[in-house]
């Protein structure tokens, strides 16, 4: 008799063991077919089996058994975090992902990662995603520096990805960030993105902005030699020009020249470098073929015009400091002067009809006029440019 009772105890204990081993096993199963509906685009259909999955594994959760199997909060984990991506706009879903998150930690800490290595990595793209909807939806509404921390928190997740990298340097860059949009995009561009030319092009840009000449023109000549990209030399090109390297760059415009002879801009920058050098000839040569590849190029037109204007007014001061016993010596530099002031009217001249509003190029024919004597012109043109300021 006593076996017999002894038997039915032991009985019991198995029956209640099974029966929550059983609420795991429903919960998987449940989970399971949830996912399956889902990945098939029946997300409708998909959700009860998600609220039975729930019940299953809460009940797993909370008995002395279940509770000590890393798989149980595997699944626990998975499950709430699947709950709170159904449901990113309520302040339960913080609190759902935020017990998922938890759940995940209970499982590891109980040798889940040794098993379980898919539903983990599963589990924190779950956790990516929903990050990565909160930061969508702050992008979408202009708060870019909520997006900003979604992006990164979801980078915690999915770290190296290279969209939420690059949604993450973009919502900084709104948000002018700059600091962090750097740190965004040099992640971005070691890594295998397919924009890494633009996001190359935009880091220089983003240096620049910081003042930081020296790392904005060593991207844009890494990634200019790297994609062999016109884009990014060109970016080399300018950026050197404006801080004093003239010298140095003038190597790289010949190169970019001799890819695409036809570019007129690069003529232009190699106009500009002979020019900061004081190689007039040259600089005049170059701006001559940018305006030969377009007759209307308003850049190169001003700074032919005015490169040989301002050669002319050199001649003759030179010309004006010469003693009186030397007349021949002075004839000679003032004709070669006045010579220049013609050279230099057709492109002054040209540089006013393509830009009428252009107080440069206004001041420049004005000059001219000054020289020549005409005071009706110089009268015609102050009005102009009175009318300007």
């Amino acid at each position: 008799m006593k076996s017999l009772v002894f038997a039915f105890a032991l009985l019991g204990c198995a029956y209640s063991a099974s029966a929550q081993k059983g609420e795991l096993n429903a919960a998987k199963t449940s989970y399971e077919k949830f996912i399956t509906l889902k990945d098939a685009g029946s997300l409708v259909l998909a959700m009860p089996s998600i609220t039975v999955a729930k019940a299953s594994i809460d009940k797993a959760a909370v008995n002395e058994k279940t509770a000590v199997d890393a798989s149980t909060w595997m699944y626990k984990a998975m499950i709430y975090a699947e709950l709170a991506l159904l449901d990113t706009v309520s302040l339960s879903a913080e609190q759902t992902l935020a017990t998922a998150k938890e759940d995940l930690k209970k499982a590891i800490d109980l040798g889940a990662a040794a098993q379980n290595a898919g539903n983990i990595e599963r589990t924190n793209n779950l956790f990516a995603q929903f990050e990565l909807n909160i930061g969508v939806r702050a992008f979408q509404t202009q708060k870019f520096s909520q997006a900003y921390e979604a992006f990164e928190k979801s980078l915690i997740y999915k770290p190296s990805d290279t969209t939420l990298t690059y949604y993450a340097g973009l919502s900084a860059i709104n948000a002018q960030n700059y600091k962090a949009a750097i740190k965004k995009y040099g992640e971005l561009v070691k890594l295998e993105y397919s924009a890494n030319k633009l996001i190359a092009l935009d880091l220089s840009k983003l240096y620049a902005l910081e003042k930081d000449t020296v790392n904005a023109i060593a991207i844009a000549s890494t990634y200019a030699t790297k994609f062999n990209d016109q884009a990014l030399a060109t970016q080399e090109i300018e950026l050197s020009l404006m801080s004093g390297k003239q010298k140095q760059i003038i190597e790289r415009i010949l190169a970019q020249i001799a890819l695409d002879p036809k570019n007129k801009l690069e003529h232009f920058y190699l106009g500009i470098a002979y020019d900061a050098l004081k190689e007039y000839k040259k600089a005049e040569d170059a701006y001559k073929k940018a305006i030969e590849l377009d007759a209307n190029y308003f850049d190169a037109t001003l700074n032919l015009g005015s490169g040989i204007l301002n050669n002319g007014i050199d001649l003759y001061n030179k010309a004006n400091t010469l003693p009186a016993n030397k007349q021949k010596e002075y004839d000679t530099a003032l004709k070669a002067a006045q010579s220049e002031f013609d050279r230099s009217f057709p492109y002054l001249d040209k540089a006013v009809q393509i830009d009428p509003k252009s107080l440069n190029a206004l001041q420049n024919l004005k000059t001219y006029y000054v020289i020549k004597k005409n005071a009706a012109k110089v009268a015609e043109l102050t009005k102009q440019i009175n009318a300007l300021q």
